[in-house]
């Protein structure tokens, strides 16, 4: 099970909430069935933060989404975004991932 959630900050707030999904990150790592959590930010606009998350399954997913941590954050999005996230749940159909090279220093892969 894969999610993107994609961002849109208020510029003023845009430091806040890459700080915020930063420690979404570390609290992700130790939800039982989350396999990727990445926060990723777009070189055509600044403001726009994508958020790639991997889980085991459907039930994973749903526990990230209830989480406190999670449901915290968004609570402050009408503060932080300028329009709802957008949120793509998606099932992955085909495709590889390097791992040795996706995780080296340095690396943009």
């Amino acid at each position: 099970m894969y999610l993107l959630a994609i961002f849109d900050a208020r510029p003023q707030f845009r430091a806040t909430l890459l700080a915020a999904l930063d420690q979404m990150v570390v609290h992700t790592r130790t939800e039982p069935g989350s396999l990727q959590y990445e926060v990723l930010t777009t070189i055509e606009d600044e403001n726009r933060i994508m958020v790639f998350e991997r889980y085991t399954d459907a039930a994973a997913l749903q526990t990230h989404l209830d989480s406190a941590p999670l449901q915290a954050l968004i609570a402050q999005f009408d503060h932080y975004l300028s329009a709802p996230p957008a949120l793509v749940r998606m099932a992955r159909r085909d495709g590889f991932l390097r791992e040795g090279l996706a995780n080296a220093p340095g690396s943009h892969v």
